[in-house]
């Protein structure tokens, strides 16, 4: 069930963060305390109000990720090894018997599998796959599996392969560091680490950046394997995150931001366990999670901690920045969703049983994939956002709160609550005629007139030539969605039901209400239809 405005603690966290014993006033009259008290109070409530509009206009942002709809489900020929990888249309999902699958990313189909005996997991790029076995590192053509290259290895690896931009650094066990021409396998450099390497090295500009099991860091000129600077931390980093300043977590309870100029330490925070894995970042926090079951958000300028969030499961990597979304997932059934302004749960989606590993991020056309998961008992799932009318892409959740499962997440079949927390308490009634609507006033026009005890559905309704609907139902049986359809044109909601698609299993009857001309209009009468009928509901866009 979706959350209300009123039941939100943005309040408490507004109050907490405004410091009113620095607010200072300058009067040349004479004045009582009580006057001056007043006064303070009163320009202290304004700056809270101005701060708070401002923050909840970010908190009101809408996830485009939101629903997500299982696209194709593909069971593996055996369970997964190593988490998947990705190179323009194709995964590669490394196998326990020695395979590697290849699957196609539009509609999950295995186009090809190879035995390769492999060992840790593979990287992708430049049209290819790049495997290691014990003792041999391998180019295969993502489109065949048939090998381009292949050059002996000297050590198993230590750490994962990384592909870059036409680079391919490749750790060994002897803390070898080979950087390799990915197109051809011909070593450019090799150089003999201080350290252990287990964690997969980092390639930003013209810098490498290399974490050591002795706690060391490292940053190496790429064309060169030169060192540029070296840092210790208390405690082994994990992978680096490498923009204008360099973020990591370490297994001394602290998270880092380094300069990328010479290493030196900016910043650190204190965790209550170890960070673990890649941290994620936007423009103004950087995200990761640690061993005391938490996830956290730090002022990315300065390590200032802005919230966090208690986790339900052990973190086995960090978050990932998916649609507007930070998305956790892996050794349980669940992916969550957390909104990265607060780190309120925005959701989560059970798959069928434990995930094997964290989901994959795709970065693909709107209609395409957005996560990959894999469970343990290899079943391998595309998500993509939830269908919509015509216009697949554009069915969005306003607002957190639901639980769906993997095979039924659309936007059809599992309404997901409320929209966007809102600081207005508008109430909706009177339907309106076209032109100019105000939000906190506005109702959807009247449908077409519906034959409820028939149940036939209108195919035609009026319109202010909105963009928006509120969908509140998706039923299978047609006498339930015309049952509801009239109860809510008894109470005055410009209701109406779709029709199943043509060729859509199963066949859903969707209750919707209105068009409107903005969002806004659209969730105050969700907020409202939530109250009167105890049913959730989450905005479409129309055709």
């Amino acid at each position: 069930m979706g959350r209300k405005g009123a039941d939100t603690p943005f309040n408490c966290r507004y109050y907490s963060g405004v410091e009113l014993g620095r607010t200072t006033i300058s009067c040349s009259l004479q004045m009582t305390d009580a006057i001056r008290c007043g006064i303070v109070a009163i320009i202290g409530c304004l700056v809270l109000l101005a701060a708070g509009g401002a923050w909840a206009q970010e908190r009101r942002a809408p996830s485009r990720l939101l629903p997500l709809e299982t696209l194709w489900t593909t069971p593996l020929p055996a369970a997964p090894a190593e988490a998947p990888v990705y190179e323009a249309d194709h995964v590669f999902v490394p196998l326990r018997d020695g395979q590697v699958a290849a699957v196609n990313l539009a509609d999950g189909e295995v186009v090809w599998q190879m035995p390769q005996d492999m060992v840790g997991r593979p990287a992708a790029g430049d049209a290819l796959l790049f495997v290691a076995t014990s003792d041999e590192l391998r180019a295969l053509d993502i489109a065949t599996g048939l090998a381009r290259w292949s050059i002996p290895l000297e050590a198993p690896l230590s750490a994962p392969l990384v592909w870059n931009t036409g680079w391919l650094i490749a750790a060994l066990d002897t803390q070898t560091l080979l950087a390799l021409r990915a197109e051809t396998g011909e070593t450019i450099w090799r150089r003999d680490m201080d350290g252990g390497i287990h964690v997969a090295p980092s390639l930003a500009g013209d810098r490498m950046y290399v974490s050591l099991d002795n706690g060391g860091i490292v940053a190496l000129a790429l064309m060169s394997g030169d060192s540029v600077w070296e840092q210790r931390l208390e405690g082994a980093p994990a992978e680096i995150l490498p923009l204008d300043d360099l973020f990591v977590g370490a297994a001394d309870n602290h998270f880092y931001c380094l300069s990328e100029l010479d290493g030196t330490i900016k910043w650190r925070k204190r965790t209550g366990g170890d960070v673990v894995g890649l941290p994620a970042v936007d423009e103004k926090r950087v995200y990761f999670t640690s061993l005391d079951n938490m996830l956290r958000a730090l002022n990315r300028t300065n390590g200032v901690q802005q919230w966090r969030q208690t986790l339900t499961a052990r973190p086995t990597a960090g978050p990932s920045h998916t649609g507007g979304l930070l998305v956790l997932g892996g050794l349980s059934q669940d992916l969550r969703f957390f909104d990265p302004v607060d780190g309120v749960p925005y959701g989560d989606i059970s798959a069928p049983s434990e995930l094997a590993f964290p989901p994959t991020s795709i970065s693909t056309p709107a209609d395409g994939p957005v996560l990959i998961t894999v469970t343990g008992d290899g079943r391998l799932r595309a998500l993509g956002r939830a269908t919509g009318p015509s216009q697949r892409d554009l069915a969005t959740l306003t607002f957190p709160g639901a639980k769906t499962d993997f095979d039924t997440a659309t936007d059809d079949a599992q309404p997901v609550g409320g929209g966007t927390a809102d600081t207005t308490t508008a109430t909706v009634s009177a339907p309106v005629d076209g032109g100019t609507t105000d939000p906190t006033t506005a109702t959807p026009a009247v449908p077409a007139a519906v034959d409820i005890e028939s149940g036939v559905s209108p195919t035609e309704r009026q319109t202010v030539g909105g963009e928006y609907a509120i969908q509140v139902a998706a039923l299978i049986d047609g006498a339930s969605a015309t049952a509801l359809l009239g109860r809510l044109i008894e109470q005055g909601y410009a209701a109406y039901v779709l029709e199943p698609r043509p060729g859509e299993e199963p066949s859903l009857y969707r209750v919707r209400i209105g068009d409107f001309p903005n969002r806004s209009a659209a969730e105050a009468v969700g907020r409202q239809v939530e109250d009167d009928q105890d049913v959730e509901w989450f905005v479409v866009l129309l055709p």
